[in-house]
C-alpha cells in the first residue's frame, strides 16, 4: 500500500509539473556542478556540438537552441534530476545533474527539476528508431566502445552510423 502511495504522489508530481510548463522553471537559478554533473552519451539523443572537451559521448552539457531540449533529454536520462539551461562562451547550451546541489542565483540562467518538462513529453529513443530491428539496437550498434564509426556488424548498404547513431530530428 505504501508503496502504491509513494507511485501515485511521484506519477502526480509530474502531471502538476507538466501542467506548470513553462511556470515549473526556476527563472535566475544555476545547478553548479557541486559534484553532481551527470557525464553520459549525449550524441544519441542528438548532440553533436559544445560537449565537455568536444566528446558528445561522455559529456554534462551540449548546445541547444531551445530550453524544451534540455527538458526532454534530462526526461530521457534515467539518472537526470535537474536541467540548467544557460549560456557559455557565447552559446546557449543544457546541463544535467543527478542533484540540486550547487544552486544559486545567475542572471539568465534557467533551471528544472526532471518532471520540469512540456506537456507530452515521452522518454526519447536512442539514435534513429528506425534503423532497429531484433538483434540490433543503439547499445550494441552505436556504444563508444565500437569506436567512431560503430559496430561494423550492425552496417550494410542501407544502414550505417551516420543514418541509425543519431535522432532522425535535431534537438
Amino acid at each position: 500500500m505504501a508503496v502504491q502511495r509513494v507511485a501515485v504522489l511521484a506519477l502526480t508530481a509530474i502531471v502538476a509539473a507538466e501542467a506548470n510548463w513553462p511556470g515549473c522553471q526556476e527563472q535566475n537559478t544555476v545547478i553548479r556542478n557541486g559534484g553532481q554533473a551527470l557525464f553520459t552519451n549525449l550524441q544519441g539523443y542528438g548532440a553533436t556540438i559544445g560537449c565537455f572537451l568536444d566528446d558528445c559521448m561522455s559529456s554534462d552539457k551540449f548546445v541547444a537552441s531551445e530550453i524544451e531540449s534540455c527538458a526532454k533529454v534530462c526526461f530521457s536520462l534515467p539518472e537526470c534530476t535537474h536541467w540548467v539551461w544557460g549560456t557559455e562562451e557565447g552559446e546557449q547550451k543544457c546541463w544535467f545533474r543527478t542533484g540540486d546541489s550547487g544552486r544559486e542565483a545567475g542572471e539568465g540562467w534557467v533551471s528544472g527539476a526532471k518532471a520540469c518538462s512540456p506537456p507530452g513529453t515521452a522518454v526519447m529513443p536512442m539514435g534513429n528508431s528506425e534503423c532497429w530491428a531484433e538483434g540490433f539496437g543503439y547499445p550494441n550498434c552505436c556504444e563508444a566502445k565500437f569506436g567512431p564509426n560503430g559496430n561494423a556488424q550492425c552496417w550494410d548498404g542501407v544502414y550505417n552510423y551516420d543514418r541509425c547513431c543519431f535522432p532522425k530530428e535535431e534537438l
